[in-house]
């Protein structure tokens, strides 16, 4: 495997030092470069969410597999502890993402060793990846990306392979959150990694009192964990799945408990009984808009069996407790399972879905 990036000091210093206690000192008043206190921006709204793909073909990309040398090179996230992290213990990207992204590449050259066959480059959170897409630096992005209809219009997705939702992490206090939920953090700053859909949310959120949150854009999801520790802002809002995963570097933090308002709710998705997601995050891995060959191998490799299996073997290795689901339509019971497909389409982006129906 190669890996074609340089992973800074100052992360893997960031990183080791959400794993120790909170000093007990003032917190320091300076900020990680590039972070931003904003304006809140519009109305509680809904993402515009994206569960159908182009068909699956079982064709292999010609111009993947004719380069020399022959390997699919893929955009992770380093620092996501559940999905895509680096272990320097054994100089290898590992996690849920991964364990994915290497059955796709196991499709591709079915003899070889799949980690022999897939290049990682670092890339930015968000749809800051896309800019390395479009010049042909990487082959597609396997960080934790929400699809959506804004996003179908610069890249092509994967089927849905992971249904999300975003909530909240805070400091922890007396063994439970610092905040109970969203609706009490009204006032608060919270903070999200620019150019991603969770702060796009965070600027839009109103509780039911009408007050906004104080949105903080960072450079990285991982800088809002450093200032939140440090006092610099009250919470840190993206995917569960992500957050799962800073909470287990950071054991002085802690998810909320508490739902949003009853309108802002988004737990179709959700085993919980009390699910505290105020967006719809499906999962999808993103392709330059030109790559369909590559798109619909990658939905046909996400759909083979053996690939099912290892979603299964994944969730249980890395989100265990991440409480997404499908309901079965004749028992109505909900279990832990790989998202089924949309009905495909034909031409991208897809056509938006219709609004749900209001009460």
């Amino acid at each position: 495997m190669a890996v074609r990036a340089l992973l800074a000091g100052t992360l893997l210093a960031t990183l080791a030092g959400c794993s120790a206690p909170a000093a007990t000192t003032p917190a320091p008043a300076a900020r990680p470069p590039g972070a931003q206190t904003l304006a809140p921006a519009g109305e509680a709204t809904p993402i515009c969410s994206v569960r159908r793909s182009l068909p699956a073909s079982a064709t292999r990309p010609r111009r993947i597999i004719e380069r020399e040398p022959q390997r699919l090179i893929a955009g992770v996230d380093p620092s996501d502890a559940t999905m895509s992290h680096w272990n320097s213990a054994n100089q290898q990207f590992e996690g849920f993402n991964i364990d994915l992204l290497l059955r796709v590449v196991k499709a591709l050259w079915p003899k070889d060793d799949p980690r022999d066959r897939v290049e990682f480059v670092v890339v930015p959170p968000g749809q800051g990846a896309f800019q390395m897409l479009d010049k042909n630096q990487i082959d597609l992005v396997a960080t934790s990306l929400t699809a959506s209809c804004e996003r179908a219009e610069q890249v092509i997705f994967s089927n849905d392979y992971l249904d999300s939702g975003q909530s909240v992490l805070v400091r922890a206090r007396d063994g439970g959150p610092e905040f109970a939920g969203v609706e009490a953090m009204g006032g608060r700053r919270v903070c999200a990694a620019r150019n991603t859909t969770s702060l796009d949310a965070i600027r839009r959120y109103r509780t039911a009192g009408g007050d906004r949150l104080v949105p903080v854009a960072a450079e990285h999801s991982v800088d809002c964990l450093v200032m939140l520790r440090q006092g610099q802002v009250d919470g840190v809002s993206t995917d569960e799945n992500i957050l799962r995963g800073f909470a287990q570097m950071a054991p002085d933090t802690a998810l909320v408990t508490k739902p949003p308002r009853r309108d802002q709710r988004y737990c179709d998705h959700n085993l919980s009984d009390e699910c505290d997601w105020f967006t719809d995050e499906p999962h999808a891995f993103a392709f330059r808009l030109d790559d369909e060959e590559l798109a619909a191998f990658v939905n046909y490799a996400l759909a083979l069996p053996e690939t099912r299996r290892e979603w299964l073997r994944a969730h249980g290795d890395w989100l265990a407790d991440h409480p997404d689901a499908v309901r079965d339509p004749v028992t109505g019971a909900r279990t832990p399972m790989m998202p089924s497909p949309g009905e495909p389409v034909t031409t991208w982006p897809p056509p938006r879905p219709a609004p749900a129906p209001t009460d």
